[in-house]
């Protein structure tokens, strides 16, 4: 991944994994998307978390700016980098930070609807259809917008909605290669 600064570079990565994350998907046989070991989850949890991470960001992106800004007003510093808030992040996560702190994105909080037939199908739809929520809502903000308004995560505190997709760009290409990493686990063992 390049490091990204404009909405087009953003929109263009996060794209990019969206795609990736859909095929990988679509190309892992289902015994070895459900395998997890006692250390890791497997790749149908990390997909349930990078759901449970993106949904809301989604929604919040679509809400009107004027409601943004009512709930979490403004940011006075602009935005940091991609490689400031991964930073950040990191250190979060070397404090002891983890997504297990958070029930709203741990893979045990995802609840599926009835009548679920494809565990597998099913993620993969909502991840696309998550994702499409989110470029689209992305689509209609303007360059500027970005660094004005903000929204909270759990981890580091309120941050701008552009470090918010730089934080989840990269969530999201972290927990690709996790789940790479969990199908490579369930072949071996």
């Amino acid at each position: 991944m390049n490091d990204p600064k404009s909405k087009k570079d953003i929109l263009e990565q996060l794209t990019h994994v969206h795609e990736g994350v859909k095929q990988f998907i679509q190309n892992t046989p289902a015994d070895q998307f459900d395998k997890g070991t006692s250390e890791s989850w497997s790749a149908a949890g990390y997909l349930k978390h990078l759901i449970l991470s993106v949904k809301p960001v989604a929604k919040a992106i679509n809400f009107p700016q004027e409601q943004l800004q009512t709930m979490f007003g403004q940011s006075e510093s602009g935005s940091k980098t991609y490689d400031e808030i991964v930073g950040i992040y990191k250190t979060r996560l070397a404090e002891g930070v983890r997504a297990e702190d958070y029930d709203r994105v741990t893979p045990d909080f995802y609840r599926f609807p009835e009548g679920v037939q494809d565990v597998q199908v099913y993620l993969a739809e909502t991840w696309d259809e998550s994702n499409r929520r989110l470029l689209g809502a992305l689509q209609n903000w303007a360059e500027a917008d970005l660094d004005i308004y903000q929204l909270p995560h759990p981890a580091i505190g309120l941050i701008t909605v552009r470090e918010t997709l730089f934080f989840t760009l990269y969530h999201n290409t972290l927990h690709w290669n996790d789940m790479q990493q969990a199908v490579l686990n369930a072949q071996i063992g």
